[in-house]
């Protein structure tokens, strides 16, 4: 008996040990958790949960981690997205408002037509600022739209050339546009195609340099239609390279822009079936290529 009662003793002291270590190894590290995801929830993302466990628990402590880095680099992005942004919106306004009040004051002709001029060129930038918030705001909501029918991508694409031509000579930019005969028609959104090489144009002249040469050229490759635009502007390190169609991102933040043309030229083009293909080497310069399905096969991939 008393052998008996030692055995049951020894297993009864053998499963409280087993029992307290386990609900220790399970308790501890949901405690941590529940913790940690309190300081997120409440916007603090610079704690992290330490299990170094091999099993479940500890695949889900690194997932949590992983969240958290995703999150803090959204939040300090999206930090960064508000101040540029804001440094966007007020230049233009203390432009506005400076020549405004030199107009009132100043009756000489030559004064109030260069203040006119830099008013409406001022007011053209917050125009297209407000509109690609705008855009970023549909896309979030899923309001984003595209109202397609047959187009012509070279008419598109000659107009967004033409409204930069005379801007990139006046920056000392050159842009050679090198147009094909004919290309076939594509099923697609004409306003927002042209918004994309319109984003894509003013980022090449964006970040280039005085002296420097942008290409533009369109073919058809394989049934698919490749637009090409090329500069030997300040280029894009590799680091950055595959962040740069991610909302909020900016490469450079000696240039202006808010940082979300890209990521909404993206969203267009991958809409219309098609994809936006960035490759950039750092003081070297920038191609983008942007490829869009033609008609009949836009309507086939549509209609299955």
């Amino acid at each position: 008996m008393w052998g008996v009662s030692a055995l049951c003793a020894g297993v009864l002291l053998l499963l409280v040990i087993t029992g307290v270590y386990f609900i220790r190894s399970i308790v501890q590290p949901i405690q941590q958790i529940n913790a940690t995801t309190k300081k997120f929830a409440k916007g603090d993302f610079s704690v992290r949960i330490n299990d170094t466990s091999n099993d479940e628990i500890g695949d889900l402590c690194v997932s949590i981690n992983q969240m958290a880095d995703e999150l803090s680099n959204t939040e300090n992005m999206k930090n960064e997205f508000i101040s540029s942004v804001s440094h966007e919106l007020r230049t233009p306004l203390t432009a506005i408002k400076g020549w405004a009040e030199t107009m009132c004051m100043e009756a000489d002709p030559d004064t109030v037509q260069r203040g006119v001029h830099v008013i409406v060129n001022e007011t053209e930038r917050l125009s297209e600022m407000v509109e690609e918030l705008l855009d970023f705001s549909r896309m979030q909501s899923g309001r984003f739209s595209l109202q397609c029918a047959t187009m012509d991508v070279l008419a598109e694409l000659g107009d967004a050339v033409l409204i930069y031509v005379e801007k990139a000579k006046r920056e000392n930019i050159r842009i050679i546009y090198q147009e094909p005969e004919m290309l076939p028609f594509v099923y697609g959104d004409k306003n927002r195609i042209r918004q994309v090489f319109i984003n894509v144009i003013d980022n090449a002249i964006k970040y280039s340099n005085p002296g420097s040469t942008i290409t533009v050229s369109a073919e058809e490759v394989s049934g698919m239609i490749q637009v090409t635009i090329t500069d030997n502007g300040v280029g894009i390190s590799a680091a950055d390279l595959p962040r740069v169609k991610t909302k909020f991102f900016k490469a450079n933040h000696t240039r202006r822009g808010s940082g979300i043309g890209l990521a909404v030229a993206d969203e267009i083009i991958t809409m219309h079936g098609g994809r936006l293909d960035i490759t950039s080497e750092l003081n070297v310069g920038t191609n983008v290529t942007i490829t869009l399905p033609i008609e009949s096969q836009r309507r086939s991939s549509a209609a299955t």
